[in-house]
């Protein structure tokens, strides 16, 4: 619980520092940071969503910074990217995460991938199965889920990167799919 609110704190702190501009993001090429210890971080999974509408993200100087450098900076070692199956818009599937994860990893930070098994958020009140997916029996189902948490764990591996936490399902106390 302690590790959802710090999320949560990020997240509308991280919200407070976006804002529009034309300059460019700078990114580090080497983590400086202390990464070790009590996991400090943050839900980033719609960074690239709001990048690619232009919002820019800037320290408390008024210097523009990349995000995940930004929240670093400001303490973080930890991020959570969800991952759908098929999203409309292409954010959040496999290559959209895959590219947030290597950012996160080249700063440094521990990772954290979260199986929506769906093709949009999942929660207590929404498990909907993938369009994909609808339509098959249980030991298709079954396949597929194994199939797409592998493709996505093995993309990750190919590009060196491992995480520290997967999320099996996202909020599926009363069950997922």
């Amino acid at each position: 619980m302690q590790f959802i609110n710090i999320f949560l704190s990020a997240l509308l702190s991280l919200g407070a520092a976006a804002c529009d501009d034309d300059k460019s993001p700078s990114f580090p090429d080497k983590p400086t940071y202390e990464m070790s210890g009590f996991a400090k971080g943050a839900d980033v999974s719609w960074v690239t969503e709001m990048e690619s509408v232009g919002t820019k993200f800037y320290d408390a100087n008024g210097k523009q910074t990349e995000c995940m450098t930004l929240l670093r900076d400001y303490g973080m070692n930890s991020i959570r990217l969800r991952v759908w199956v098929n999203p409309e818009k292409g954010w959040c599937n496999k290559s959209d995460v895959i590219a947030k994860a290597w950012r996160a990893n080249k700063l440094g930070m521990h990772i954290m991938i979260d199986f929506h098994y769906s093709d949009s958020w999942a929660d207590p009140g929404q498990q909907t199965k993938p369009a994909a997916w609808a339509g098959m029996s249980m030991e298709e189902l079954k396949v597929a889920v194994a199939d797409h948490t592998k493709d996505v764990l093995q993309a990750l591996k190919d590009k060196g990167i491992t995480p520290e936490w997967v999320q099996v399902g996202n909020e599926t106390g009363n069950g997922m799919l």
